[in-house]
């Protein structure tokens, strides 16, 4: 393949996935690795709410633009979804409950493959992740390089 059929093809794979645009809205964001949705969970002090993972897809979040980057909101709780820097093999991802205080709560969000996004942290540059088959652990963690961290998200209706 001669330079200028490189540069095309390259041009013709990468500006598609440079180019793609996060649903925005009322979503459910389902976990390509583990097949699972992500959902709030239970308290973790009286600002915070872990994240973590569920088989129902019964809590939705919102996804709206904020600049070039993206703000994630519990649909029901209307809680901003933000990275910690409290970290156990990765940083905790929690909803914060205070509504208005959130740092780490920017988010790019970026086709990782037809269908499926990578969504990174802006303060940390970490991406979200599913830690694994044995837990429903959310974290977020720097690389993007895995399934773990491929995240679909899902058009949906807005339930209050």
């Amino acid at each position: 393949m001669n330079g200028r059929a490189l540069l095309l093809w390259l041009v013709l794979v990468l500006v598609p996935v440079a180019l793609a645009n996060a649903p925005t809205g009322c979503v459910l964001i389902k976990n390509r690795y583990m097949d699972k949705y992500l959902v709030s969970s239970t308290s973790y002090d009286a600002e915070r709410r872990h994240v973590s993972l569920d088989k129902t897809g019964n809590q939705h979040w919102v996804i709206r633009r904020d600049g070039a980057n993206y703000r994630i909101t519990h649909g029901m709780l209307k809680e901003e979804l933000y990275e910690s820097d409290k970290t156990q093999n990765g940083n905790y991802i929690f909803t914060w409950t205070p509504r208005d205080r959130a740092r780490g709560r920017g988010w790019k969000i970026t086709q990782s493959e037809q269908g499926y996004f990578h969504i990174k942290n802006v303060k940390f540059g970490h991406c979200l992740w599913a830690k694994g088959m044995l837990t429903n652990w959310v974290g977020a963690y720097a690389n993007c390089d895995s399934n773990k961290y491929e995240w679909k998200i899902i058009s949906t209706t807005c339930r209050n």
